[in-house]
């Protein structure tokens, strides 16, 4: 019995065994996808709530377990609020963020953040005016690859748009605040 132990042992060294893990998800590359999310905040100091679906497309690098990345994604919206006398509408919200994360094989938590852009239309006194508004993204998120091509992901993500003047009766300055709460799944070629 010893000897057949002794055998086994050199066995597992000559066939090139080694205990050490192989790190086998690879996040690097290409990928697009789409997404939905539920917006809250502020404007005016009027709350806006609504939804938002759209796409996004996106590369990452890979260095061992550190991953960076970039990410532009465009959605159609229904934020919005109504007063009594006036009505806000964004319409369209897009950013363009940088991306970094540690990979936990299949899983990606990640920090991310950027500049972002949105629409926005309000009405009041008769009047209709629109307006875009620049500002910046930050957030924080988690993505899970489900098969070798498709992830999915949760994200958080807190915009602040710069103060536009909407030329309604009377003329009314708007800044905006969002929080988000997206879901996405993403395919990587």
């Amino acid at each position: 019995m010893a000897v057949s132990q002794v055998q086994a042992a050199d066995l597992q060294r000559r066939s090139g065994y080694s205990p050490t893990p192989v790190f086998a998800t690879n996040w690097a590359g290409f990928y697009a996808g789409a997404h939905l999310g539920y917006v809250f905040g502020r404007s005016r100091s009027a709350d806006l709530d609504g939804f938002k679906g759209g796409l996004q497309i996106g590369h990452n690098w890979q260095m061992d377990r550190l991953v960076i990345g970039g990410e532009a994604d465009l959605a159609y919206a229904g934020i919005d609020y109504r007063g009594f006398t006036e009505s806000f509408r964004q319409k369209w919200i897009g950013s363009g963020r940088v991306r970094v994360g540690y990979a936990f094989e299949r899983f990606l938590p990640f920090v991310t953040g950027g500049i972002a852009y949105t629409t926005g239309t309000m009405k009041a006194g008769g009047a209709k005016s629109s307006n875009g508004h620049i500002g910046y993204v930050i957030g924080l998120g988690g993505e899970m690859m489900l098969t070798d091509r498709v992830s999915a992901s949760v994200q958080y993500l807190h915009y602040r748009f710069e103060g536009q003047t909407y030329n309604v009766v009377p003329a009314r300055n708007a800044n905006i605040v969002n929080n988000e709460i997206r879901v996405g799944v993403n395919y990587r070629f």
